[in-house]
């Protein structure tokens, strides 16, 4: 008897959206090489640790999914992105991914043995093979640090001596335990050089000197410029640098009695400045800061460096509005204090005064008022003796002393002041740079605090949702890795727009035009892209891919990533097309 059955026809949808992009850079890199060197395969392995560390990378550098989350996102991308030997498994590509084969716990054993793995020489390994893959220049290199919170508990400490304590929380959590984590990119595409996690008591002012010696072996030589905040601004960090060629830019701390110094002389004299910049400020497209150099040689007293003064219009307005918004609070406390005097512990003339003082002083503006404790005398006629008073009644006069709080602002001090606003000091080792390259140098510092914005906004690196501070030691290296491939598309597209005179690309809603295009607004192109698989009886029989528009094929270009390259990961199996 002849089977009528009919076929049972199957679409089946996958993803392909940015990974192709991801994997074309990862492959320029030669990161997958560099893992493989460290993190040695096992037989047994049904996909082996270095596969899964890479999908966790290009998982957080398209904006991270938590652990237990990333099998379904995997089971969406087409099977070709896997780089998987799909005979040696138990499926068939295009057929359902056996329950459990990505889950957290195969991503967990990822991770330990990425720990085990010596990650300070990989990182140097992956920083010199940037260098060589791009040509990044390391001429000028820029350090700072952030903390990464958890919530929880997260005892223990690695071996490297890496634990979550309170410290200073740069997201305002004091009540959480964090790591601190700092970060070195360099100045020709903000690309990431170099990365360690460390205690979350950790300061920055001890940290200075282990990274410095590392770039120094990356960039291979110690004449490249060193460009951080304060807090490198103790001398046995700075005589260390110096001493060993280095240079460094940096600001001078407040603290330092050179500052006291000058604006003392600054509020009595102003002396003369002179224009070395003017460049618009950010998000403002007719508006400009203009930075100015403050005449005369200045010096730091211990060790000479050189101290170049600016003065920034933007700054002044910002300083005016900061001392403006100060005295208001003040003058509100002032004001809650003159409705306790003469009560409790105001009662006397020399308590009001120092209760006054104290919140000057707190607020550091003793300077700027004068104050005046008054007395007024008030009398009332008080019975003598008890008793319902009568014709009889004899009273006395009591008299009693009230004290009065006042203050008015000291003009000719708040004037003085007017004369500090807007400066601030940049302290710079190399006695040959002048104050305008010594100031852009530093200026380049905010691009290090977009990384750290990717990193905590974009990637989600907090709150650590690890129960072992090992994998968070672990995890936080493949961010590291993210941030690179993220930075490299960056540069590319932008390095290539250039050369091509592509003043713009079409990247925002409504094809509003992208200057300067990110990485999230590239992915955002593709995200949506996927390629369909029909089946007849299981059987592959055609593949339908999706239209690459104009802007998708131009970004392609810029890439140098052919279309033929991005559909890679559907040529495992030929079908009618």
């Amino acid at each position: 008897m002849m089977d009528t059955a009919s076929p049972e026809e199957k679409l089946i949808r996958k993803r392909i959206a940015e990974i192709p992009l991801l994997q074309a850079v990862e492959h320029r890199l030669g990161l997958r090489d560099i893992l493989i060197r460290y993190i040695k395969p096992h037989g047994n392995e049904a996909v082996p640790a270095v596969e899964s560390l890479l999908l966790l990378v290009f998982n957080i550098a398209c904006g991270r999914q938590p652990l237990y989350e990333l099998d379904a996102w995997i089971a969406k991308l087409d099977d070709g992105l896997l780089n998987l030997d799909w005979d040696s498994l138990t499926q068939a590509p295009l057929s359902n991914h056996p329950q459990g084969i990505f889950n957290d716990d195969r991503f967990g054993r990822a991770l330990d043995k990425l720990y085990q793995a010596d990650r300070a020489s990989m990182i140097t390994d992956v920083a010199i093979r940037v260098v060589q893959a791009t040509g990044v220049d390391l001429s000028q290199l820029h350090n700072d640090s952030t903390s990464v919170k958890t919530t929880g508990k997260m005892p223990g400490k690695t071996a490297t001596g890496l634990y979550f304590a309170r410290g200073h929380s740069k997201d305002h959590r004091p009540d959480l335990k964090q790591v601190v984590y700092s970060l070195t990119i360099s100045a020709d595409g903000a690309i990431p050089i170099h990365c360690k996690a460390y205690s979350g008591n950790t300061t920055d002012d001890t940290t200075h000197i282990e990274t410095w010696n590392t770039l120094r072996h990356i960039a291979g030589r110690p004449d490249f410029l060193y460009v951080a905040d304060c807090k490198v601004c103790t001398d046995k960090q700075l005589s260390h640098i110096v001493k060993h060629g280095g240079r460094v830019v940096t600001l001078m701390p407040n603290t330092w009695k050179e500052s006291e110094i000058f604006k003392n002389q600054q509020r009595e004299n102003p002396r003369s400045k002179q224009r070395i910049l003017r460049r618009l400020i950010p998000n403002r497209e007719t508006q400009y800061e203009t930075f100015y150099r403050i005449a005369g040689e200045h010096l730091t007293q211990q060790r000479g460096y050189t101290l170049h003064w600016i003065y920034s219009t933007e700054k002044k307005k910002r300083d005016r509005l900061s001392r403006a918004n100060l005295l208001k609070k003040v003058e509100a406390q002032l004001t809650g204090l003159m409705g306790k005097i003469n009560t409790r512990n105001l009662k006397t003339r020399e308590q009001i005064q120092r209760r006054a003082h104290e919140i000057l002083e707190s607020r550091g503006v003793l300077n700027f008022y004068h104050l005046e404790v008054g007395d007024v005398k008030q009398s009332e006629k008080v019975q003598i003796g008890k008793g319902r008073p009568g014709k009889d009644t004899q009273y006395r006069t009591k008299t009693e002393t009230i004290h009065t709080l006042s203050w008015t602002r000291n003009i000719v001090a708040l004037n003085k002041e007017k004369n500090v606003d807007g400066l601030f000091p940049i302290l710079c080792t190399d006695k040959q740079m002048s104050a305008k390259e010594a100031l852009v140098a530093y200026k380049y510092q905010p691009n290090l605090e977009k990384r750290f914005y990717q990193l905590k906004s974009i990637h989600h690196v907090a709150p650590t949702l690890f129960k072992k501070v090992e994998r968070v030691e672990a995890i936080l290296f493949l961010f590291y890795l993210a941030l690179i491939l993220q930075a490299v598309i960056e540069r590319e597209v932008r390095q290539q727009m250039y050369k091509k005179g592509i003043e713009a690309l079409p990247l925002y809603p409504e094809h509003r035009l992208s200057y300067h295009p990110t990485t999230a607004k590239i992915f955002d192109q593709f995200q949506d892209t996927t390629v369909s698989y029909l089946t007849v009886n299981d059987q592959l029989t055609k593949e339908y891919r999706d239209h690459l528009g104009p802007i998708q094929r131009q970004i392609l270009a810029l890439l140098k990533i052919s279309e033929a390259d991005y559909w890679r990961s559907t040529d495992y199996v030929k079908v009618e097309r």
